[in-house]
C-alpha cells in the first residue's frame, strides 16, 4: 500500500508534465497558423496606419493670478467671506464655456471647411487649400452642402453639389433660418473665378491662393462647404482643460484635431480671448464712466461758455468789476456751497447710474464689475458686489456636478438672494444719502440767496452771475478730475490670468493612430488568435486525442499505436510489409504474445465501441502479420450485422458464418483461402441472419472453435463494436487475448470511459490498440525521409515488447534467408 501510494503522485506529475508539453507541440506543429495570423494582423495594421484619420494633440498653460486685497472691516457687516480670490474651478469652467468657445470661432474665421478627397482617406486643408471661398453674410447661406471643386482648362471653375436636407444658417443674427429635412440637392454650373456665384442656395465667389498649382490641381478632388457657428462650437469644442495639480493655479490647456495647425491657432486664441475677457470686464464700467463724464462734459462746456460771456458782459455794461464787503462775504459761501453742490450733483448721477447698472445686472452677477471702477469707494458696497460674484461663479461650477435640489445649491441660492437685497439696499441707501445732501446744500444756498436779495441791486446781480459761473467752473473741472481718474484707472487695469506657454507646432504630437502601439496589438493579436482557437479546440473535444486520455480513462494496457495511412489499402501489412505500420502491427503481436505467454493455438478477438473506428482494418493486419509470420491463421467476420471483411479480400458473401451456425453449411464449405498470403483463411459472415446473437451463443459456434483450433495456429476474430451490441461479449469465452480498438479524433471520450468502466466491474481482461494516430500528434521517429508513429506496449505484469527490429525483414523462412545473404554480403565486402 506505501509503495502504490508514493507511485501516484508521480503519475500525476508525469501526466502534468505530458500536458504541458502537449500544449507546446500543439502551438509548434501548428506554427503556420501563428505567421498567418501575425501576417495578415500586421497588413491589416499596416492599412489602418496607413489610411486612416491622423489625431494630434497640442496643449498650453494659463497661470490663473490668486490674491486678497487688503483686510477690510466692512466685511464683517457681511455674511459672506470668500474675499476676492479667484477659484480655479471657476476660471476653469469660464475656458470651457460656450460664449468662449464661439468667440474664438467667431474670431479664426473658420465657416468654411476645406477638404481634399484621397482614394480612402480625407485630408482637411487649413490655410494651405489652392483656393479661397468667400460668402456673403447678409444672405442666409446653405450650411453642411458639400461642393466638388474643378478647375477647367479655360480658367473656370466647376461646382457640383450633391446632398439630403437643406439648411440655412444667417450668419449676422447668428440663428438658422429654414430648415428642410425632406430637401434633395444636385446642382451643377460651370463659372468664372472672381465672380459672385449665386444659385439658390448660397452666394459665394471662388478665388485661388499661393498655393495654387495648375498642374496638379487638376488631378486633385477638392471639395469645400459652409459651417454654422453651432456646429463649429461642437467641433471645436474637443478640448479639455483641468489644473496641473491641486496645490498650483495653473490650467492646462489640451486640443485635439486633425490638422496641428488648426488646433494650435485655436488653442492660442482660446488663451488669450480668456485673458482679454477678464481685461475687458474691468474696463467695462470705466469705459462706462468716461462715456458717462464725457457727455457730462459736453454739456457743460456750452453752460460754462455761457456764464463766462454773461459774467464778463454784465461787469463791462455796469462797470463793476468787484463785490462790496458785505457782498463778497455771502459771495464767498455760496462760492463754496456751490462746490460742494456740484460735486454732490456729480456724485448723485454716478450713483443713479450705478444704481441702474445694478438693477440691470443683478441677474448675471458672473459679469457684475466692481462699483470701485466707476469711481464709487464704498468699502461695503464693493464687498457685496464681490460676494455676490464669488457665490454665482461658486453656484456655477457646483452645478456642472450636481442639480438645483441639492442641499449645497439650495444654501448658494439663498445666500444670492441675500446678498442681492443687501446690494440693492445699500446702492439704494447712497443714493437717498446723496440726494439728502443735495436737498440741504440747497437749502442752505436758499438761505444765502435770501441775504443776497438784501443787497444793492447790482451787487445782487453780479453775485449771481460769478455764482453761476463759479458753479459751472467748478462742475466742469471736477467733472475733469473725475475723467482724468476713471482713465488712470482704465490704464493701469491689467488681466488677472496671463499665459504662461503657448501651444506651439513643434511640441504637438500624433496620439492616433498609434502606429507602434498598434504594430505591437496586431502582433499579439496574431499569435493569441491561433491559441485561443487551438486551446478551444482541444478544450471542446470530446474525442481520444492522445495516449495520455485512453491511460487516464483505463488501467487496461495500451499494446499498440498504429499511424495513420494516406492510402485506403486494407491489406497493408501483405501489400507493404516493410512499411512502419506492419512495423507497429508486429510490435503489436509481440505484445499479443507476452500476453498470452505463446500460447498455440491462440485467438484474438478485436473489438471497439463504435463503427468506422478501423476494427476490421486491424482484424486484416493483425491475421496478417501472424500468416507472413508463417503460421496457419483464419480470420473470422463476426460482424453480421454490417458484414464488410469479404469485400475487403474480394471475396463471396454466399455462404459464411451465419450459414455454418444455422447448420445450412459444412465447414468445409465456408472456409475460403484469402488469395493473398498462402497461410492465410477467411470466413466471412455470410447472409444477415435475422438472429445473430443467438447463433453466436448456440452450441454450433463452440463446436466450430473447437474444430478451428484442430486446423489453425491463430484465430482472429472480427466482432461489432461492444458498445452497440454483446455479440463480442459472447465470443470472449472463446478468445485469449482481446484487443479494444481505440481510434484518435473518433472514439468519444465519455462513451469509450462508460464501456471501459462496464469492462473493468465485470474483470473482464483488454488490451487497448490506438488507431489512426496523426504522427504530428505523438511522439515519433523518421524514416525514409517521412515522420511515422510507433508503439509499444506491455502484458499482464510480464514484461514490454518492442515492436521493431526482429522483423524488419519478417520473420518467416524467406526473411532469414535474406538476413543471412545480408549478412555474407557484407563479411565478403571486408575481406577484399
Amino acid at each position: 500500500m506505501a509503495n502504490e501510494k508514493t507511485y501516484i503522485p508521480q503519475q500525476n506529475n508525469e501526466e502534468q508534465n505530458i500536458d504541458i508539453k502537449q500544449l507546446i507541440f500543439t502551438a509548434l506543429q501548428h506554427w503556420y497558423l501563428f505567421v498567418i495570423f501575425v501576417v495578415v494582423a500586421l497588413a491589416i495594421c499596416f492599412v489602418i496606419n496607413r489610411y486612416s484619420t491622423k489625431v494630434y494633440q497640442t496643449s498650453g498653460t494659463v497661470l490663473i493670478k490668486e490674491g486678497r486685497n487688503n483686510y477690510d472691516p466692512t466685511a464683517i457687516m457681511t455674511t459672506m467671506n470668500f474675499g476676492n480670490m479667484q477659484n480655479i474651478d471657476n476660471e476653469i469652467a469660464i475656458l470651457k464655456s460656450y460664449s468662449l468657445t464661439d468667440r474664438v470661432v467667431k474670431k479664426m474665421g473658420i465657416e468654411v471647411t476645406y477638404v481634399e478627397k484621397g482614394r480612402i482617406a480625407t485630408s482637411e486643408m487649413y490655410k494651405n487649400a489652392p483656393f479661397h471661398v468667400e460668402f456673403e453674410r447678409s444672405v442666409p447661406q446653405a450650411v453642411g452642402l458639400p461642393y466638388e471643386v474643378t478647375f477647367l482648362d479655360n480658367g473656370g471653375i466647376r461646382l457640383h453639389a450633391v446632398g439630403e436636407g437643406l439648411v440655412k444658417y444667417d450668419y449676422i443674427l447668428c440663428q438658422q433660418t429654414e430648415f428642410n429635412p425632406y430637401a434633395t440637392i444636385d446642382i451643377s454650373g460651370d463659372y468664372k473665378q472672381g465672380e459672385w456665384i449665386d444659385n439658390g442656395y448660397n452666394r459665394i465667389r471662388i478665388t485661388k491662393t499661393d498655393f495654387f498649382d495648375a498642374e496638379t490641381v487638376g488631378t486633385r478632388k477638392l471639395m469645400f462647404w459652409l459651417n454654422s457657428y453651432p456646429s463649429l462650437n461642437k467641433q471645436m469644442g474637443s478640448f479639455t482643460v483641468s489644473a496641473i495639480s491641486k496645490q498650483a493655479s495653473v490650467a492646462s490647456v489640451v486640443m485635439n484635431g486633425t490638422n496641428k495647425q488648426k488646433i494650435v491657432e485655436f488653442t492660442n486664441l482660446l488663451m488669450n480671448e480668456y485673458v482679454n475677457r477678464g481685461l475687458e470686464k474691468k474696463n467695462v464700467v470705466s469705459e462706462n464712466t468716461i462715456e458717462f463724464i464725457n457727455n457730462e462734459l459736453q454739456g457743460i462746456q456750452e453752460s460754462l461758455s455761457q456764464a463766462e460771456t454773461e459774467l464778463k458782459d454784465f461787469r463791462q455794461q455796469n462797470d463793476l468789476m468787484n463785490l462790496d464787503l458785505q457782498a463778497n462775504q455771502v459771495y464767498t459761501n455760496l462760492q463754496a456751497l456751490g462746490k460742494e453742490r456740484a460735486e454732490m450733483s456729480v456724485n448723485l448721477k454716478i450713483y443713479k447710474r450705478m444704481q441702474d447698472y445694478i438693477k440691470v445686472q443683478i441677474d448675471d452677477p458672473e459679469n457684475l464689475a466692481a462699483p470701485s471702477t466707476m469711481g464709487i469707494n464704498d468699502p461695503l458696497l464693493n464687498q457685496l458686489a464681490r460676494d455676490l460674484v464669488m457665490l454665482s461663479q461658486t453656484k456655477a461650477t457646483q452645478l456642472l456636478t450636481q442639480t438645483e435640489q441639492h442641499p449645497q445649491i439650495v444654501k448658494l441660492n439663498e445666500q444670492i438672494v441675500t446678498t442681492k437685497k443687501a446690494l440693492l439696499e445699500t446702492i439704494n441707501n447712497l443714493v437717498d444719502n446723496a440726494q439728502m445732501s443735495l436737498n440741504e446744500i440747497d437749502r442752505r444756498i436758499g438761505m444765502l440767496e435770501s441775504e443776497s436779495r438784501q443787497l444793492p441791486g447790482k451787487q445782487q446781480q453780479l453775485i449771481n452771475y460769478q455764482r453761476n459761473f463759479e458753479f459751472t467752473d467748478d462742475t466742469y473741472k471736477y467733472l475733469m478730475q473725475r475723467l482724468a481718474e476713471a482713465q488712470i484707472l482704465r490704464a493701469s487695469n491689467t488681466p488677472d490670468n496671463e499665459i504662461l506657454d503657448e501651444a506651439r507646432l513643434e511640441r504637438t504630437e500624433m496620439i492616433a493612430p498609434r502606429t507602434s502601439m498598434n504594430y505591437l496589438i496586431a502582433i499579439i493579436l496574431g499569435l493569441l488568435i491561433p491559441a485561443l482557437y487551438l486551446f478551444l479546440k482541444n478544450f471542446f473535444n470530446t474525442t481520444v486525442s492522445s495516449r495520455k486520455d485512453v491511460e487516464k480513462l483505463t488501467s487496461y494496457p495500451i499494446i499498440g499505436q498504429v499511424a495513420q495511412t494516406n492510402g485506403k489499402d486494407p491489406l497493408l501489412v501483405v501489400n507493404n510489409p516493410k512499411s512502419p505500420v506492419a512495423e507497429s502491427f508486429r510490435s503489436i503481436r509481440t505484445n499479443i504474445e507476452f500476453i498470452t505467454q505463446s500460447k498455440l493455438p491462440c485467438t484474438v478477438l478485436v473489438t471497439g465501441d463504435v463503427q468506422s473506428i478501423g476494427k476490421t482494418f486491424n482484424s486484416i493486419n493483425i491475421a496478417s502479420i501472424y500468416a507472413l509470420y508463417g503460421k496457419k491463421t483464419v480470420l473470422l467476420g463476426f460482424d453480421m450485422r454490417k458484414p464488410k471483411l469479404f469485400q475487403e479480400f474480394g471475396l463471396s458473401n454466399n455462404i459464411g458464418l451465419s450459414s455454418y451456425l444455422s447448420n445450412k453449411e459444412a465447414i468445409e464449405n465456408i472456409i475460403q483461402p484469402s488469395g493473398k498470403i498462402p497461410t492465410l483463411d477467411l470466413i466471412t459472415s455470410g447472409p444477415i441472419p435475422p438472429n445473430p446473437s443467438e447463433l453466436i451463443a448456440s452450441t454450433k459456434c463452440d463446436e466450430l472453435f473447437a474444430e478451428l483450433k484442430k486446423r489453425y495456429d491463430y484465430i482472429v476474430i472480427d466482432t461489432p463494436p461492444i458498445g452497440l451490441v454483446t455479440d463480442a461479449l459472447l465470443l470472449m469465452r472463446h478468445s485469449d487475448a482481446n484487443i479494444f480498438i481505440v481510434r484518435q479524433g473518433v472514439t468519444n471520450r465519455n462513451a469509450f470511459g462508460s464501456i471501459i468502466k462496464d469492462l473493468e466491474d465485470r474483470d473482464m481482461k483488454f488490451s487497448i490498440v490506438v488507431n489512426g494516430l496523426q504522427a504530428e500528434k505523438g511522439y515519433g521517429y523518421r524514416y525514409g525521409g517521412k515522420k511515422y508513429g510507433y508503439g509499444y506496449g506491455y502484458g499482464y505484469g510480464y514484461g514490454y515488447g518492442y515492436g521493431y527490429g526482429n522483423d524488419y525483414y519478417g520473420e518467416s523462412e524467406d526473411g532469414e534467408k535474406k538476413r543471412r545473404r545480408h549478412k555474407k554480403h557484407k563479411e565478403d565486402k571486408k575481406q577484399q
